[in-house]
């Protein structure tokens, strides 16, 4: 069997890329070794950036329904969760609005991936195979195995794109090395149902820390009812054989931690794990590539590994659409490393960092600290040839808590709200898009929009007959603050070849 692209993995990067590529006339199969979509609520944190991306493909509505309600995006820390002196840190949209057309929102893996399966399979119907497992892997021929009637078959692809997870088969096979901390910190997470709602009026939160001597771990809301997370974090000598936990002993750790001694409780699985905070040294090894914990695996602290992925797949989707369509050179697949590389070690530093930074408050019993992190969910910014540079320095301020609004080329297109009710985000399209000042006479074509905006034209730092190119990622790959003496089609042409290199 042929394909244009063979995605190895069926989490949320994966079927993410698998809905993308479809949207954008791709072929494209997906083989995942498991039957169904994960049972266990990680991943929950969609950051503000992963909801555009989102919004752009038509899935907004979707997934906000599929999320816990926007009010309740708020953070508990105290000594359990009926603490008397324990405080709530309130992070709604209405208390910090963001430049943006969407919001942060809690949509735990296990009610995100069926939505996107779902959406996959309509769009690629019987292309999106569960229960499918790589077996065998020679440059882009992929050799699959069907889980359950062990009978095989040979894929041969043109891409092969690897989202199968931290232990990524594919990247071992390829000898691509991780770099950055390992087993940074120790992990039980127990998924149980209780009725802590009652106890919670008034005080709901997405992450409830919990932190006193000899104890330190988060209550993580899946429903924020009867569903719950309770992650105990080991630091060194503490908690040793965490593994070891009996069901009574997990019991008494989540009674001791709520609060609550005589909590019921029903105990759904659990499971050990080890924070890292590593980066592939290459994204890339000749017709396969790396996409989400293939490519980058974070501690979970800041709730930048998912995003990074879904980030991943919007760069690299309209790249593999472009190169399929013969519009670019193969040549415009080697910006992806290039330009999400960059982003995924700066995104694990501070993963690892913030991690750290707990372990540390709860050596010291220092009240826990907020850190924005706006400028690297907004503010990250591309350098490669898919970029025209204009010579402008990039903003002033802290690359992870301060997001300045530019159109600087490389960096995700300013939101504006416009006159007919869209964002200027909302514009983007399948192809490159110029977005130009009412005087652009230099400027025509179905690519092109018009916009008269004071607000905008001022936040993208052009004139009114200047104009911007934004490409299908929502990014800025070339600017002109007036007539810049080219055809709208040669500036196309332009930035999907490096011609202005």
């Amino acid at each position: 069997m042929r394909t244009t692209v063979l995605i190895v993995g069926g989490g949320p990067v994966g079927l993410s890329l698998a809905i993308r590529l479809a949207q954008l006339d791709v072929p494209v199969l997906l083989a995942e070794r498991r039957a169904n979509a994960s049972a266990f609520p990680k991943g929950r944190a969609l950051s503000v950036r992963s909801m555009e991306i989102y919004r752009s493909w038509g899935l907004e509505a979707e997934v906000t329904a599929a999320g816990l309600p926007r009010d309740q995006l708020a953070f508990y820390s105290g000594r359990s969760l009926v603490d008397p002196a324990g405080n709530r840190f309130v992070t709604s949209p209405a208390a910090r609005p963001l430049p943006s057309p969407t919001y942060t929102l809690l949509c735990s893996q296990d009610r995100l991936e069926p939505l996107l399966r779902a959406h996959a399979e309509r769009l690629a119907p019987g292309r999106i195979r569960f229960g499918t497992e790589l077996v065998g892997l020679r440059d882009a021929t992929a050799t699959v195995r069907d889980c359950s009637s062990g009978a095989t078959e040979t894929i041969v692809a043109d891409w092969i794109v690897a989202a199968d997870g931290a232990r990524s088969s594919v990247r071992d096979s390829l000898g691509i090395e991780m770099a950055g901390p390992d087993d940074a910190s120790h992990n039980l997470s127990i998924l149980f149902e209780a009725d802590l709602a009652a106890h919670l009026a008034g005080r709901q939160s997405v992450v409830y820390r919990i932190s006193r001597p000899g104890l330190h771990g988060e209550f993580l809301a899946v429903d924020n009812d009867r569903r719950w997370l309770f992650n105990l974090i080991a630091d060194g000598d503490d908690h040793p054989g965490l593994d070891r936990l009996g069901d009574g002993e997990c019991v008494a750790l989540i009674r001791s931690a709520a609060g609550l001694p005589y909590l019921r409780l029903t105990l759904l699985t659990r499971r050990t794990w080890h924070a890292s905070a590593k980066v592939a040294v290459r994204f890339r090894h000749g017709r396969i590539l790396l996409a989400g914990d293939a490519a980058h695996v974070l501690t979970p602290y800041g709730g930048f590994g998912l995003n990074c992925g879904i980030a991943d797949v919007d760069n690299l989707a309209w790249k593999l659409a472009a190169v399929h369509g013969g519009s670019a050179p193969t040549a415009l697949l080697d910006t992806y490393e290039a330009e999400r590389r960059p982003v995924a070690v700066s995104s694990a530093a501070e993963s690892h960092r913030r991690l750290l930074a707990t372990l540390l408050e709860h050596r010291t019993g220092a009240a826990p600290a907020q850190r924005p992190s706006e400028g690297l969910v907004l503010g990250y910014h591309y350098t490669s040839t898919a970029v025209v540079d204009d010579g402008t320095p990039p903003p002033d301020g802290d690359p992870v808590g301060d997001y300045t609004p530019t159109a600087r080329p490389g960096h995700r297109i300013p939101h504006v709200w416009l006159d007919d009710g869209r964002s200027s985000l909302d514009l983007t399209g399948p192809r490159p898009v110029l977005l130009v000042g009412p005087e652009a006479t230099w400027a025509f074509g179905d690519d092109v929009h018009r916009i008269s905006s004071a607000a905008f034209l001022d936040a993208c730092g052009i004139s009114a007959a200047g104009g911007v190119l934004v490409r299908p990622d929502g990014h800025v790959g070339w600017r002109s603050t007036g007539d810049p003496g080219r055809s709208s089609s040669e500036i196309h042409e332009g930035l999907l070849n490096g011609a202005f290199r």
